[in-house]
């Protein structure tokens, strides 16, 4: 007798036992779970002979009057102790309705009961009318994943496999299109304790497949969804930039662009340039491109390598990284090359042009008290230059915010490597020194430690920002907090100087480098135009003002009633200081008459500024006269006789023309206007005045 697979016998010994009924028992090699057959050949004692070929039918449970358990999917073998034997099945569940008559068969004591698509319930068997048996069937949970639906023919095939049982044998086969299985495509393993295990059957050629998991012992099968595997494009990788321009000093960004791959291997710089950084790129979004940082302040650490986008990696190991380049340097100026690969050779090359740092400018700014906690970051700062809530100058109100402005290539790398308290004092330092001590006395010297620092590496600028309320000073070369502090006061006149330090690592220029810009501390202070202030009856009247405060300041404006103004009226309205330190608001008077008083106060919403006030007076509508013709031809006679005789007209001519043609043609020449805030006698020195600056401009 042969037990075969379709290739090779698989039988290891044959046992015949006279007492067991005729039977005989093959044991094989090893435990098999896919479909056998067995080819036998019989001859008795008389000659008889019988041949014959029968498949195998596995199952991994058998019973007979015990009880067992299976899962659900394996088959069971009911074993009779005679053949063809009828069996009777049943679920021993009352919902579960079913019932099945069977046999055992011709030359048979074994009556195969298949799982597959029972319910999980305790089924019984009636062996012979009496025997009894029942199997508990289970669910296994047996599960397959592809860990992508959509591969290419460069990528292997993976995926996870889990069940309700640990410690398990499954095996793992790939079937394509047509159910057949692909050579060489196959896995083996245990599961985990926690039913859990991965395959990895390779690479595949262009086709759908699935794949097929089969649990060793009980047989059960489960199929994953069909992947697809396309033909993989040729891979390339590129720079988008032939050169890449940056100061020694800050962060280079290497663009790397992908086709057909999402993986490639960057070179900087070459052992004759005394630097050599491999680096390994990954685009993790499918973007096709890949930003990578390379910090030049600290070149030979492997944190000096990043990439812009969090979806993507870099990986880099120190020993990928080859200089001589000390702890803290940063990398010379100079040009380095730049190589990029997906396979063995370089698929592209470029530049990364180092230039010489430099520090460049300083500027001050000043935005309205309290409002440094505003400014966190660089776009905070240019939201409110654009809203003009902060502003260049050299005077800045006591209590306002102090802004420092310093454009300098070459920091970016180390704002990105450290912290600022570690940098301040060791690379670069601000120092805000008074400039008018008074006699005997040391300067006032700025705790700057105390700014918030705002980095915009990418346009080479930094901002210090402070509140003048919330920063101490002492008197020395330096601030030192361990000796008295001064609060800075009106007319306080500082040179703040952003220097490079000379002992750090980011210049060998002999005392550093440095930029400096002035700045005098000046009083908070309110006022008005005009006092008393003259309005109309009437709406939009403006009440205008100016301001030392910091542009952007908000102020309120109170006009309230006064004397014997009745009815008693209070009006209230915001400003804001402009750039040019005015303000103006207007108020609706419509309702007052003619002879109404009122008060007006402004006041800060935030800081220290005292009120501005000033009596007001609501006036009527004044009417007023102009000679259009007239007025320019005599103003052209007497300016041309004035210029002659400068000792004669200017006594006679005003004595007749002013006088006679007002009151000639007022039907005709005169026009009547509203002029708010001007009684009759101030109207008429505007119009001579106007006569007068249109006789200068005809000379």
């Amino acid at each position: 007798m042969n037990v075969t697979d379709g290739s090779e016998n698989l039988v290891q010994t044959l046992e015949s036992d006279a007492d067991n009924d005729g039977q005989i028992n093959a044991t094989l090699s090893k435990l098999y779970t896919d479909d056998l057959e067995v080819t036998y050949n019989v001859t008795d004692a008389s000659g008889n002979e019988a041949t014959g070929t029968e498949d195998v039918t596995f199952a991994p449970v058998a019973v007979s009057n015990d009880t067992d358990t299976a899962y659900q999917g394996s088959k069971v073998a009911v074993i009779a102790k005679s053949t063809n034997t009828d069996v009777e099945v049943a679920g021993a569940d009352e919902d579960n309705t079913y019932q099945f008559d069977g046999s055992t068969g011709d030359h048979s004591q074994v009556f195969i009961f298949d799982t597959e698509g029972k319910e999980l319930d305790t089924y019984t068997f009636t062996v012979g009318g009496a025997q009894g048996a029942e199997v508990d069937v289970r669910d296994l949970g047996l599960d397959v994943a592809a860990d992508d639906l959509n591969i290419t023919t460069d990528d292997a095939l993976t995926g996870t496999v889990s069940a309700n049982a640990g410690g398990r044998t499954v095996d793992v086969v790939t079937l394509d299109a047509d159910g057949d299985e692909v050579d060489d495509a196959t896995d083996s393993f245990d599961l985990d304790g926690q039913g859990e295990g991965s395959f990895d059957v390779g690479t595949l050629s262009a086709g759908d497949y699935t794949v097929e998991v089969t649990d060793a012992y009980s047989g059960v099968t489960v199929a994953s969804d069909t992947v697809t595997v396309e033909k993989a494009s040729d891979t390339s990788s590129d720079f988008d930039a032939s050169v890449v321009t940056e100061q020694a000093g800050d962060v280079a960004e290497i663009t790397v662009s992908l086709t057909g791959t999402d993986e490639a291997d960057v070179k900087i710089g070459d052992d004759s340039l005394g630097y050599t950084a491999n680096v390994s790129v990954t685009d993790g979004n499918d973007d096709g491109e890949v930003v990578l940082l390379f910090n030049t302040y600290a070149p030979n650490k492997t944190s000096s390598f990043d990439v812009d986008d969090s979806d993507d990696e870099v990986s880099i190991s120190q020993s990928n990284i080859t200089t001589e380049i000390p702890d803290g340097d940063l990398l010379d100026a100079g040009d380095y090359d730049l190589e990029v690969a997906t396979g063995d050779d370089a698929d592209n090359v470029a530049t990364l042009v180092l230039e010489e740092r430099s520090t460049e400018s300083h500027a001050v700014w000043t935005a309205p008290t309290g409002d440094a906690a505003d400014f966190s970051e660089s776009a905070d700062v240019y939201d409110a230059i654009d809203t003009e809530n902060l502003t260049q100058t050299d005077t800045v109100a006591n209590g306002d915010v102090v802004v420092h402005q310093v454009v300098a290539t070459g920091l970016e790398g180390a704002f990105d490597a450290k912290d600022t308290e570690m940098l301040l004092g060791n690379e670069f330092n601000l120092t805000v020194e008074q400039t008018n001590p008074g006699p005997n006395r040391d300067s006032k010297v700025l705790n700057s430690s105390a700014a918030t620092v705002i980095t915009d590496g990418a346009n080479d600028t930094y901002f210090f920002v402070y509140d003048l309320d919330d920063v101490n000073a002492s008197r020395g070369d330096y601030y030192d907090s361990d000796d008295e502090q001064f609060d800075v006061e009106d007319d306080d006149a500082f040179n703040a100087t952003f220097e490079v330090l000379e002992s750090g690592n980011l210049t060998d220029v002999e005392d550093g480098e440095t930029v400096s810009a002035d700045f005098e501390v000046v009083a908070p202070e309110l006022g008005l135009d005009e006092d008393p202030i003259n309005v109309s009856a009437a709406a939009d009247q403006s009440i205008t003002g100016t301001a030392s405060v910091a542009p952007g300041t908000e102020l309120t404006l109170r006009v309230k009633s006064t004397g014997d103004t009745q009815p008693r009226f209070l009006k209230t309205g915001s400003a804001y200081v402009m750039a040019d330190g005015t303000f103006s608001a207007a108020f609706d008077f419509s309702e007052q008459e003619e002879g109404d008083e009122f008060d007006v106060t402004v006041s800060v919403d935030k800081g220290t500024a005292s009120d501005a006030t000033a009596d007001g007076n609501v006036v009527g509508a004044v009417e007023t006269e102009t000679t259009v013709e007239e007025t320019t031809e005599e103003s052209t006679e007497e300016t041309t006789e004035e210029t002659a005789t400068p000792t004669e007209e200017p006594t006679e001519e005003p004595t007749e023309e002013p006088t006679e043609e007002p009151t000639e043609e007022p039907a005709e020449e005169t026009t009547e206007s509203s002029t708010p805030g001007f009684g009759a006698v101030v109207a008429l020195v505007a119009l001579v005045a106007a006569a007068l600056l249109a006789v200068r401009r005809e000379n």
